[in-house]
């Protein structure tokens, strides 16, 4: 078999990279590049001598000699995706002029350098509306960018769900390639409960996507304040999804639970039996921070969503920490169930703290410096593994036939 060599840019904590390195009579997954600090500690755990790790930032390369000093094999693929907080759908109003919204023009420089036989960039769905300060469409631009390169470019909207992850999370993926041919999209293996009437018969050579307790329900369970960095698994897998994440991991790594007081543990029970924000009893509904006790006003769309047990899972976020209420314990999910529903096997570990002040308070506190991804930031950006690996199956059907 034909094996190809692939550098993962913008690597954070190595879901995309993991998809692919897990077909290993495929690819060699022999780079990565990462700026921060914490998601480094990730990659430099779960990964061999032999995986060569950049750690720096990509705007500090700016010439051709440079990327080649850095990188000396074949570089048959490039994957990874250029942060997309900047045409992200969630949080308040994007600014066309944000700097993170350029970063793909680094990537196109390495594209362009290296001169990969395919590349796969990975963004929000904001990319496909989002404009630049002169009006134009991001995905024009970056289509016009890499034809000017001699690539060719299909755009794929996946959906991680229709491939296994127990997560509602549509992504775009820009897929270019040097030889002007279309590339599919994978052929999906998973359907959503809802779009079962429309698949008539098909519906028989897909499975149903992967519930949340399909997902973590074997795991510990753990009250607020619980929990270890590395423990011991208590209970056997009991689905064919926590068989496959388990993988024989003697150990679990990331399953320690946030401190809530006694009073957010009640308001989380209430939740779990059904009630919403607005039917607590007032002792327990959410109260304005520093507001003196004031009940807030705020709809608050991205808290206190509640995991049921039957569902797919949320989109995790970069800051998922507080938003997801377990399925049936009192308090947040932790950054294993998060990785679990992020498709990431239980042998994965995640380096740095568990969660991070904000960068706003850092910068208060003269602590900027000290802005690194936390395990919570590292596992919400991440492509899921799952939904990478079938990527890079298609991708190299797409390779050996060229």
């Amino acid at each position: 078999m034909r094996r190809f060599n692939v550098l993962d840019l913008f690597a954070g904590a190595g879901g995309f990279g993991l998809g692919f390195s897990e077909e290993k009579d495929s690819y060699n997954l022999f780079c990565s590049l990462e700026k921060d600090d914490w998601a480094v500690e990730t990659l430099k755990a779960n990964n061999s001598n032999g995986h060569k790790i950049i750690h720096d930032d990509i705007r500090n390369f700016h010439s051709c000699n440079q990327i080649r000093e850095r990188i000396n094999k074949t570089t048959d693929v490039i994957i990874g995706g250029p942060p997309c907080q900047g045409f992200s759908y969630a949080g308040p109003a994007k600014d066309p002029n944000d700097p993170r919204n350029t970063l793909f023009i680094n990537y196109a420089q390495w594209v362009d350098v290296l001169r990969p036989k395919v590349f796969v960039m990975e963004n929000v769905k904001g990319i496909l509306t989002g404009v630049n300060a002169s009006g134009e469409k991001v995905i024009d631009i970056i289509k016009k960018t890499f034809k000017s390169k001699g690539y060719y470019v299909n755009i794929w909207e996946l959906n991680a769900a229709h491939y296994g992850v127990p997560q509602n999370r549509e992504r775009i993926f820009i897929v270019g390639n040097r030889d002007g041919k279309d590339i599919s999209e994978p052929a999906r293996t998973h359907f959503l409960p809802l779009e079962e009437k429309g698949l008539n018969g098909s519906v028989k050579s897909l499975r149903q996507a992967i519930s949340v307790i399909q997902a973590i329900g074997d795991l510990p369970n753990l009250d607020a304040g619980q929990g270890a960095e590395v423990a011991d698994f208590v209970r056997e897998p009991l689905t064919e999804y926590q068989i496959d994440r388990r993988r024989g991991a003697s150990k679990l790594f990331n399953h320690v639970t946030m401190r809530h007081t006694k009073r957010i543990v009640k308001r989380y029970a209430h939740i779990i039996e059904g009630k919403g924000l607005n039917e607590l009893p007032e002792e327990f509904k959410v109260r304005k921070r520093n507001g003196n006790g004031e009940l807030s006003n705020s709809a608050y769309h991205s808290n206190y969503r509640h995991l049921k047990e039957d569902m797919i899972s949320y989109t995790i976020p970069a800051s998922f920490y507080s938003n997801f209420v377990h399925p049936n314990q009192p308090r947040n999910i932790t950054s294993r169930e998060a990785a679990r529903l992020q498709s990431f096997p239980d042998s994965y570990v995640f380096k740095g703290k568990r969660t991070q002040i904000s960068s706003k308070l850092l910068k208060q506190l003269g602590k900027e410096a000290e802005n690194y991804l936390s395990q919570y930031n590292q596992i919400g950006n991440a492509v899921p593994p799952l939904l990478a690996n079938a990527i890079a199956k298609r991708i190299y059907n797409f390779l050996v036939s060229i």
